[in-house]
């Protein structure tokens, strides 16, 4: 929730520590002496002293910081959000706050941060309050030269603010150039690819995305095919190389040859944010099991893979199958068309289609959220069982060195007694 505010000004700054004397007085403590009038003539709303001691005393502020802290939580900040902002950027704080007002002024009226986007975009990036305005306007016109609407610069901005940090010549004009001659991305789907990752703007060309783009062409997609998808899911470009083999051992693992792979991830560029074991195996499963499906409905249908299977795919099977029209192999089209034209197949309403999933979806939910956890006490009961393996066999490693050189009967006892201790451990572990 978020901190509670009051009208009355707080208690003022002890005079001799802040009030500057002589024309010598630092520029420090003439910031700091106004923004202590600033508070206690109202210029913003500042925080009652019992919420101030508990901030104080969790995030351990500073007396002096309290102008700047006040004013933060008039904007709607938590103590979560001053957390963040004390932990990534302490010398806000140290900031007249005046100069902050003017730059949250400018965030506001220009750029559309209003609320919740505020609030946001200063807990993800608390350093954009320290830089200046005549500097961000540069980054926000380019942007919009490019092909972003002004409209959706919020939007833009909030995903990934860092770049109002980077220079227009050296770092975001080198990136669009590169994404239009070498990766051959059309000038009028710049800004497409840009809104849906802008995070594509801070990568690293020769350490990040030329790398990337070398990978999928050497799984023997064409320029124009590795084009198409950065274009449809640019967050390929940022995927690391585990991941991507990962997904590809897995489409080889269900039977498919290597044209199949390219054809599948050409059209279905998104498949590499899948979960393998959490998205595609379990689909992967429930088509051979439940719909008849085999590797090749996957690959005539990649789309298949994109779709829940909690929220879409089993709700719709099991809806037909309740009324014994399901077909076997169940067809792919089924999955792809509108609410109104699937529960027509079964000759029902909308209406009833979509309480049947409001019925059934928390359902099946939860039938998955089960079996994630067998799973993973099924794996963590396999981890120990292999460290106790593991265990067991350098015991034993030791055992034979210690027993170079005595009898039978001493080593037949003390193998003995390692067989008790061994069982002792395994008791405890369980």
């Amino acid at each position: 929730a978020v901190l509670a505010v009051a009208p009355a000004a707080a208690a003022a700054a002890p005079a001799s520590r802040l009030i500057p004397t002589g024309s010598g007085a630092h520029k420090d403590v003439w910031n700091s002496f106004v923004d202590w009038k600033m508070m206690e003539h109202q210029e913003y709303e500042t925080i009652p002293d019992v919420e101030f001691d508990k901030l104080a005393k969790t995030l351990h502020i500073k007396d002096k910081w309290r102008p700047m802290v006040s004013y933060l939580v008039s904007l709607g900040m938590t103590t979560k959000h001053l957390e963040k902002v004390l932990l990534n950027c302490e010398e806000l704080f140290a900031r007249p706050v005046a100069k902050v007002m003017t730059r949250v002024e400018y965030l506001q009226t220009e750029l559309g941060f209003q609320g919740d986007d505020l609030c946001k975009i200063i807990f993800k990036d608390p350093k954009i309050l320290l830089q200046r305005n005549r500097h961000s306007i540069p980054r926000c016109r380019y942007l919009t030269e490019i092909g972003v609407q002004p409209e959706n610069l919020v939007a833009l901005l909030r995903k990934q603010p860092g770049i109002l940090h980077l220079s227009v010549q050296k770092g975001l004009m080198p990136r669009v150039a590169w994404l239009q001659d070498e990766l051959l991305i059309a000038p009028c789907d710049i800004s497409t690819l840009i809104e849906r990752n802008p995070a594509v703007l801070t990568f690293s060309i020769e350490n990040q995305m030329k790398p990337r783009v070398e990978f999928l062409k050497n799984l023997g997609i064409s320029h124009e095919g590795v084009s198409k998808m950065v274009l449809r899911h640019p967050h390929i470009l940022q995927y690391s190389f585990a991941g991507l083999e990962d997904h590809l051992m897995f489409l080889q693992s269900i039977g498919m040859d290597e044209t199949d792979v390219v054809h599948t991830v050409t059209r279905l560029s998104q498949l590499f944010s899948l979960s393998v074991e959490n998205s595609l195996r379990p689909k992967f499963k429930y088509l051979t099991d439940e719909l008849g499906g085999d590797v090749k409905t996957c690959v005539k249908f990649p789309a298949y893979f994109s779709l829940s299977l909690d929220q879409r795919i089993r709700p719709r099977h099991t809806y037909l199958q309740q009324f014994s029209c399901a077909p076997d192999p169940f067809p792919m089209k089924y999955l792809s068309e509108n609410d109104q034209a699937f529960a027509a197949r079964a000759s029902k309403s909308l209406e009833e289609f979509e309480e049947y999933k409001g019925v059934m979806v928390p359902v099946f939910k939860a039938e998955t959220e089960r079996r994630k956890t067998l799973e993973t006490e099924t794996e963590r009961t396999a981890v120990d069982m292999h460290r106790q393996r593991e265990a067991r066999v350098e015991q034993e490693r030791r055992l034979s060195v210690k027993n170079q050189g005595y009898s039978q009967r001493v080593i037949d006892a003390r193998n003995s007694m390692n067989r008790v201790r061994m069982l002792g451990l395994s008791r405890q572990t369980r």
